[in-house]
Parts: C-alpha cells; sequence; structure tokens
C-alpha cells in the first residue's frame, strides 16, 4: 500500500524553483481585490466627475483593450512570457498609478486602457510561462493551487480594502489605489528578476512560423474557445445579478448575498486543489459537462427562488451559490489545464490571446445582456443561461471526440507507449 504525503493528499504542487509564479498571481489578486469593488467609488471622489460618465469611460476602455488584448499573444511569443508579466506588471502600475493624477474623462480612459491591456497580457503570460516552467504532469495541481491562491488573495485584498474604506474622507481611497499599483511594481520586480529554468519543448509538431492561421486551424481549440464563452457567461452572470434579484425581485436583505459569495470564495480556496486531484483520472471534457450540469442545477435553482417561503430566503440562496460553486471547482482548473496543453509551444501565447478573448468578450457582454434579460421577467436570464449550458453540454460531447488523448486525458496519455509522430505533410 502506497503512502502519500499530506501535501500529495492535498493535491499541492511542487514548487521549488517556481515559486516566484504563485506569488506573482497572489500579487495580481490581491491587487484587483484592493480595487475591484472600489474603482467607481474611487473615481468618483477622487474626480468629481459623474459615476455614469465613469462607469462609460471604463466600460469603453475595456472594450478598446480587446484587440490590443490579442495583440498580447505575438507579443508574448516574441519577447517570452517572463519579459512580457514584467510589461504588464509595469503596465497595471502606470494604469492604477495614473488615476491618481485624473482630473478628466480622457485621462480616466487612458488609464483604464492601459491598466486594461496589462491585465490581458498578464494572463496570457502567465499562462505561458506556467508551460514553459512546469512538466506537463505537474500542471494540473498547478493550476488548482494557482486558482486557490488567487481566490484567497482576492479575499484577502477585498477585506484590506473594507477596513481602508471604512475610515472617513478619500485619503483611504488614495491610499488604495498607491498600494495597488506599488504591488505591481513589485510584481514587474520580483519576475524580472527571477531566471527560472525553463523546459525543453516536448512536442516536435510545433509550427515553424508563428501565426495565428495556426490557432485559426485547429477547429477543435475553436470549438472548445465557443464552449468557454459560453461557461464565462454562466459563471459571470450571478456575481452581477444576484444582488438586484435578490433586492428587486425577492425582496430579500442584499446583505445575503455577499455572504453566499464570500462563503464561495472561500470554499474555491479552501478545496481546489483537493479536487483538483481528484478530478486527475478524468478526462477533461467529461469534467466539463459535470460543470454544465452543475451550472444548469444552479440557475434552476435561483428560477425557483421566488417560490420559495421569506423564512427560507436565506438557506436556499446560499444552496444554490454552492451548487454554483461545485460547478466552479469542476471548470477552474479544467479549462486552463485543456489549453496549457493545446497550444504548440512556438504559439502558446497567441493560443492562450483567444482563450483570453472569450473571457473578455464574455465579461463584456454579460451586464448588458443581463439586464435587458431580467427586465423581460425575473426567471428569463436564469432560463437562458440553462440553455446556454444544455448547448455547451452538447459541444463538448462534440469536443470529446476531436482532442488528442494528451489533451483531453494527460494522466491516461502519460501511461501509454510513445507513438510515433506524423511525417510533416
Amino acid at each position: 500500500m502506497s503512502s502519500q504525503t499530506l501535501a500529495e493528499r492535498l493535491g499541492l504542487p511542487r514548487t521549488r524553483g517556481n515559486g516566484r509564479l504563485l506569488t506573482a498571481l497572489a500579487i495580481d489578486a490581491l491587487g484587483n481585490g484592493l480595487m475591484a469593488p472600489f474603482l467607481l467609488l474611487f473615481l468618483g471622489a477622487w474626480t468629481g466627475l459623474d459615476l455614469l460618465v465613469i462607469g462609460s469611460v471604463l466600460t469603453a476602455a475595456r472594450l478598446a483593450a480587446l484587440p490590443l488584448g490579442v495583440a498580447a499573444g505575438p507579443f508574448t511569443d516574441r519577447i517570452g512570457p517572463r519579459r512580457a508579466l514584467v510589461c504588464s506588471g509595469l503596465a497595471q502600475a502606470a494604469g492604477m498609478g495614473g488615476f491618481l493624477l485624473c482630473t478628466q474623462a480622457w485621462q480616466v480612459a487612458g488609464c483604464a486602457l492601459l491598466a486594461a491591456v496589462g491585465d490581458a497580457t498578464f494572463w496570457v503570460a502567465h499562462r505561458s510561462m506556467t508551460a514553459a516552467v512546469v512538466p506537463e504532469g505537474d500542471r494540473p495541481r498547478w493550476l488548482g493551487a494557482q486558482i486557490a491562491l488567487r481566490n484567497g488573495a482576492f479575499a484577502l485584498g477585498g477585506l484590506a480594502a473594507a477596513l481602508v474604506v471604512a475610515a472617513p474622507g478619500r485619503t483611504g481611497l488614495a491610499a488604495l489605489v498607491a498600494v495597488n499599483a506599488a504591488s505591481f511594481l513589485a510584481l514587474a520586480a520580483l519576475v524580472g528578476t527571477w531566471h527560472p529554468a525553463t523546459l525543453v519543448p516536448s512536442h516536435s509538431s510545433d509550427v515553424d512560423t508563428p501565426s495565428y492561421r495556426v490557432v485559426l486551424a485547429d477547429r477543435a481549440y475553436l470549438l472548445f474557445v465557443g464552449v468557454n464563452l459560453l461557461l464565462v457567461v454562466a459563471m459571470a452572470t450571478p456575481a452581477l445579478l444576484l444582488a438586484v434579484y435578490v433586492g428587486d425581485v425577492l425582496h430579500g436583505p442584499v446583505w445575503l448575498v455577499g455572504v453566499a459569495f464570500t462563503v464561495e470564495t472561500v470554499l474555491i480556496a479552501l478545496c481546489q486543489t483537493v479536487v483538483g486531484r481528484l478530478l486527475e483520472r478524468h478526462r477533461r471534457t467529461t469534467v466539463l459537462r459535470w460543470a454544465a450540469l452543475a451550472f444548469a442545477a444552479s440557475f434552476l435553482a435561483y428560477a425557483l427562488l421566488p417560490a420559495v417561503p421569506a423564512s427560507l430566503l436565506g438557506p436556499c440562496l446560499i444552496g444554490a451559490v454552492l451548487i454554483t460553486t461545485v460547478a466552479n471547482l469542476l471548470e477552474g482548473p479544467t479549462g486552463i489545464g485543456l489549453v496549457t496543453d493545446a497550444a504548440p509551444d512556438r504559439v502558446r501565447g497567441r493560443y492562450t490571446a483567444v482563450y483570453q478573448l472569450s473571457w473578455n468578450i464574455g465579461k463584456a457582454i454579460t451586464p448588458g445582456a443581463a439586464a435587458w434579460l431580467l427586465d423581460r421577467g425575473p426567471a428569463v436570464p436564469w432560463l437562458t443561461l440553462t440553455a446556454c449550458c444544455a448547448l455547451a453540454y452538447a459541444l463538448l460531447t462534440r469536443l470529446a471526440r476531436l482532442l488528442p488523448t494528451r489533451v483531453d486525458n494527460p494522466r491516461h496519455a502519460s501511461t501509454l507507449p510513445d507513438q510515433p509522430l506524423p511525417a510533416p505533410a
């Protein structure tokens, strides 16, 4: 009977030599946790601009950053993921720090655009760097640990920010912005002084000429990106809609939503690595289908909440959010792991940028779409999301027949004898 260490039972990765990669992720999450909930509040108090103007400017800047985020792929492939990570930290530091100098809307737009481009580059570069320094067999646990760490750091940042914002005046808000900018400078310095041992490319099928044409010709990968867009909408909508849904439709206490999402964040931080270890033996498309079913079940639960007695609203809402938490635990490392293993080394940045584009588009369209659907009836958004999950499930069934075994089931592929690679056409 083989014995396992506590770290193995918890699904923790081996981090020796690569700890700075996890630290960089924690710094990014901590910085976003500090400012994400309070950016509108800070800009309104600091610049004196109308909140509607600020919100419109931020949305426009993030939409403008979408094509620049695509450019982060070739940029990362050209200069390497480590240098791209440094650039992302510097861009976010300049964007966030620049908010302290803003007095007009166009200045806010410029800083927001710089920060958004830096954020897009961070995710492309960080995922490419993970593939460059972490062996394939260790990646599932690394990705699970990254998600757990990010949730924990984001929650810690949000808690610290809430305590600072409680102080009177706008000094506390300005201090948050300054600390946030400094954290991104620290990220750039941390990664810039790191010289890890990178892996030798393991697949001789890498393309000779890096180009987005390679990504566009990979039909299985594009199908997965389409599925991911559906899942992003499923993941993003509850966070945007539940406070309005509970307050305006269910006439319940809005603080319940804060409690529910805090529970979700803590559970993901504590459980993601263990869940990731338990999922290692299963095909990724199978796990993603389970996630789609769990999301659909949670949306049906949200749709049924108006029929729940007021005395049971709290427990039922927490229960629905727990089902969403299960879906997120299933989806998190599975989707990112598929991206990391599917990409040829020389175009990994481009592959990751296309995947990240599905996230950016999903998060951009969700606020307007969710509000429009809710205006048509309290159950309409949840039933629409359930239909999205059903479509994702069907597409994942198709994807399971298209993906190579080493991408869909890397644990099984690692036990098979090496197969000769086909001769180049």
